[in-house]
């Protein structure tokens, strides 16, 4: 039966018969489809960082996707701060009802403390 092999640099697949096996000296073993993949990888360049290999291309349209969702993200967020405000509104309606209140209380308060005074200075 006739193996295909993928090329360790590019990831494409290699034909019976053709492209190099690479036997290094610690006996591991590199297949290269084209002279192209393996002068790239004498020269010590990541796969990842090209944009014709397996791992470059799908690197590139993965940044892509990235991109289209952050900007689709950021569509969205810009909704939420209105939202944000009404709450707000919202709060600072309720504080002012309360400090209303406080202030009424304040008012019994006074008007109980002054006649608690008038009490006292009639009994004396």
């Amino acid at each position: 039966m006739v193996q295909t092999r993928a090329c360790d640099f590019c990831g494409a697949d290699i034909e019976a018969g053709t492209g190099t096996m690479f036997v290094r000296t610690d006996g591991s073993v590199v297949h290269f489809c084209s002279s192209k993949c393996e002068k790239n990888a004498d020269l010590g360049r990541e796969a990842r960082d090209l944009e014709w290999t397996e791992e470059g291309g799908a690197g590139a349209a993965d940044a892509e996707a990235e991109a289209a969702d952050e900007v689709e993200e950021d569509a969205e967020v810009a909704p939420e701060p209105a939202a944000e405000d009404d709450v707000d509104t919202e709060d600072a309606e309720a504080d002012e009802d309360a400090e209303a209140d406080e202030g009424a209380e304040a008012d019994e308060d006074a008007d109980g403390a002054e006649t608690d005074e008038a009490e006292e200075e009639a009994e004396a």
